[in-house]
């Protein structure tokens, strides 16, 4: 009868934990309106402190306020793959369903055996129902902590900031950000994103080197004319009376040319004095005199394989100009030579339509503040002038980095959005 007393009791106290147990209604409704103040405030400073850091990286500002696309864009900036912020949401919302599932169910177990009399299943299920989701929600949180140590790690290294500047991100989020955005660290890059770039070291001068003509070889070797009878598949047949009244050969000298596979049969003995026409490979003058027989032989074996003089006109490289020639230095320390009177600039610049003989100098940004193609760089009579582009950061020049509006002339130091270039004359 006690222990039925008992059980009882502990079902009535189980049932009044949903109920208001003395508690003033007005003080739960003016706690949940403080709380929620309090949170509202919290998001609205991260989201303040998420847009002074975006500006300094070269993301858009109005991201921060977003939900989730906040988080995306720094795993984006710490080199990592974004939608490790919508996994991150979507499992707190799939741990909140099976921690309240879990928790029902044991609540519910133990209502009954409170109600059966069994007072310790009544007190297990209880200890259960708040053991087990307290454990899904703890491994939950270590695994959002190990993300969270390795998107601000590479972030804080992008700022040149350390690893206490982790421990505080992860502890305090809105301070760190407060402290990334409106202190004055500057954003240096990660070397993920180096790492990514589409142009590596030293592809710009790749791409401007002149090929050599595909004939060069053929054309710098000696004529195979000169070669002995037969010495060769193209060998050119022995000299025929075609080309002089001298005698034909005994039949002896025709061997050198059965040797050959490519060589013609040797021509009939029996006309030696009557002059045959030319053949289809001999390319002997008309006019040649009978009194220097030996020396229309080599005239009358051309090589298929030489080279005509108009093909070697076309395949002339002609130099791009005499003289000192200006250079770029970029900003990862590289020199690009200007061969063009024209280049265009940007992370993978395309020649305008207003200037297609443009050479196209790609800049490895590790910045992100550098347009697809971001500016013209145009030598002029007055020295070189830079043109923006429609680029998304701007052009700035001169040591005061004035901003261009429309073009302006570059002597030294140029800045494309945050990346710093200069422009060296006669090296």
């Amino acid at each position: 009868m006690t222990a039925h007393i008992r059980s009882q009791e502990l079902a009535a106290a189980l049932i009044a934990l949903g109920g208001s147990s003395g508690v003033d209604p007005g003080a739960l409704a003016v706690a949940s309106i403080v709380q929620t103040l309090l949170g509202i405030g919290v998001y609205v400073w991260t989201a303040l402190a998420l847009t002074a850091v975006f500006r300094k990286v070269g993301v858009t500002p109005w991201k921060a306020w977003v939900p989730v696309l906040n988080i995306w864009e720094l795993f984006v900036l710490a080199g990592m793959r974004g939608w490790w912020a919508a996994v991150l949401a979507g499992g707190a919302i799939l741990v909140g369903i099976i921690s309240t599932v879990i928790a029902g169910l044991f609540t519910a177990a133990a209502l009954n055996a409170g109600f059966g009399g069994d007072a310790g299943s009544a007190a297990g299920a209880l200890a259960a129902a708040v053991i087990i989701p307290a454990l899904i929600w703890l491994a939950f949180a270590v695994f959002v902590v190990i993300l969270e140590v390795r998107m601000l790690r590479a972030v804080n290294r992008g700022f040149g900031l350390g690893t206490a500047y982790t421990v505080l991100g992860v502890l305090l989020f809105p301070v760190w950000a407060s402290i990334v955005g409106w202190g004055s660290a500057q954003w240096r890059g990660t070397e993920t994103a180096a790492a990514e770039g589409p142009f590596r070291r030293g592809t710009a001068a790749v791409a401007d080197a002149p090929t050599p003509p595909a004939s060069s070889s053929t054309t710098s070797s000696p004529p195979p004319a000169a070669a002995a009878p037969g010495s060769g598949p193209f060998a050119p047949p022995p000299a025929f009376p075609a080309a002089s009244d001298a005698p034909p050969p005994p039949p002896a000298a025709a061997e050198p040319v059965s040797a050959s596979p490519w060589a013609p049969p040797p021509p009939p003995a029996e006309p030696a004095a009557a002059p045959a026409a030319p053949q289809p490979w001999v390319s002997a003058p008309a006019a040649a005199p009978a009194a220097a027989p030996a020396a229309a032989a080599p005239v009358a074996a051309p090589t298929p394989a030489a080279v005509p003089a108009d093909d070697l006109d076309e395949r002339t490289v002609l130099a791009a100009r005499r003289g000192p020639q200006a250079s770029l230095r970029l900003p990862d320390g590289t020199t690009v030579v200007l061969a063009s009177d024209v280049a265009v600039l940007g992370r993978n610049p395309l020649a305008p339509a207003a200037a297609p003989e443009a050479q196209p100098v790609p800049i490895d940004d590790v910045t992100r503040t550098i347009s697809k193609t971001h500016a013209l760089l145009r030598r002029t009579p007055e020295g070189w002038r830079i043109t923006d582009l429609a680029s998304t950061n701007g052009v700035f020049v001169g040591a005061d980095e004035s901003e261009v509006s429309g073009s302006a002339v570059v002597t030294d130091v140029f800045h494309l959005g945050d990346a710093e270039l200069h422009l060296v004359e006669g090296e």
